[in-house]
């Protein structure tokens, strides 16, 4: 995956998009201060500054809490800014995303928190190859509709992390940390997890895609018997690659009492659902596959806070 981004961040230089992008600045240094285009590590001199560099030189990846807001906001689908603005004069607000950045008295904390909720579940290995190469930590982003008032009072939704090229952010940059209930951390860490694994290409075994036939997505009418042919959604498993990352998702989204539970929405493996066992054959193969091949506990990561 990092290799992938290296070579998009390489191709839009080409390009004249970014011109500043020096591939050899993402090598670690021995230097006091570590660059990488407009950003330098150190950020600043708080005792988690040292763990950041440290964090860099082990992944290659640097965790920002100090940067520039357009390096969020920037859509290189649509080639426009996502931000939104908020004019002071006329005291109104212009659709867009907006952004609150972290206090740095509570860097170190929210270090902390994605290495409890996210960092912790992978090897080093795996994070050096896979983590984009920049983490941006703010405190919160929200949308917000055009209106009078500040864009808090025009309030669309609140974000706790997305991705982008080359980026994935992060929230909770702040005393609420404190306050978060095991609910609130739950849906943290499955949202920081889904996220990171959605932007990875990882090859599909083939005994994985041998195992259902994708041919029933031609004709609506097989609708009705996804769970016996051994897939979990109509609209999201129409490749086996498709297939394989809704496997994923389920896995790290729910509780394993929840899976084999006689009742609920996502009791996959329950034989009331999974009547052929296929489903189970699917779970089985492709937890083993991530504990063998990439040392990541996949259920590990469902479990985790699930009351």
């Amino acid at each position: 995956m990092k290799a992938i981004q290296y070579l998009l961040l390489g191709l839009i230089s080409a390009l004249g998009l970014l011109s500043c992008y020096n591939e050899d600045d993402l090598t670690p240094s021995d230097d006091e201060n570590i660059y990488n285009g407009e950003y330098t590590l150190p950020q600043g001199n708080h005792d988690y500054d040292a763990d950041i560099v440290d964090m860099f030189k082990k992944y290659e990846t640097m965790f920002l809490y100090k940067y520039n807001p357009l390096d969020i906001y920037y859509n290189f689908g649509s080639e426009k800014y996502l931000n939104g603005i908020y004019n002071e004069e006329k005291d109104s607000t212009i659709s867009g995303m907006f952004d609150v950045p972290s206090k740095e008295v509570w860097v170190g904390e929210q270090l902390k928190l994605i290495k409890e909720l996210w960092l912790g579940f992978y090897p080093d290995d795996f994070l050096k190859k896979h983590l984009p190469l920049k983490v941006y930590m703010v405190d919160s982003v929200f949308s917000a509709t055009s209106g009078k008032g500040i864009p808090m009072q025009n309030l669309k939704e609140n974000i706790l992390t997305w991705s982008g090229t080359d980026y994935m952010l992060v929230t909770y940059g702040s005393e609420r940390i404190q306050h978060m209930t095991s609910y609130e951390k739950y849906v943290y860490k499955v949202l920081l997890n889904v996220e990171f694994m959605k932007g990875l290409i990882l090859p599909v075994p083939s005994e994985f895609a041998a195992v259902s036939n994708y041919k029933i997505f031609d004709n609506v009418a097989n609708k009705s018997k996804i769970y016996e042919n051994g897939f979990l959604g109509w609209g999201n498993s129409n490749t086996p690659q498709d297939d394989w990352m809704t496997y994923v998702t389920e896995i790290i989204c729910t509780p394993y009492k929840d899976l084999v539970s006689e009742t609920g929405d996502c009791n996959y493996l329950n034989p009331s659902k999974d009547t052929k066992g296929l489903i189970r054959k699917k779970y089985d193969m492709i937890t083993k596959y991530f504990q063998t091949v990439y040392e990541v506990d996949l259920q590990k990561i469902g479990d985790y806070l699930a009351e």
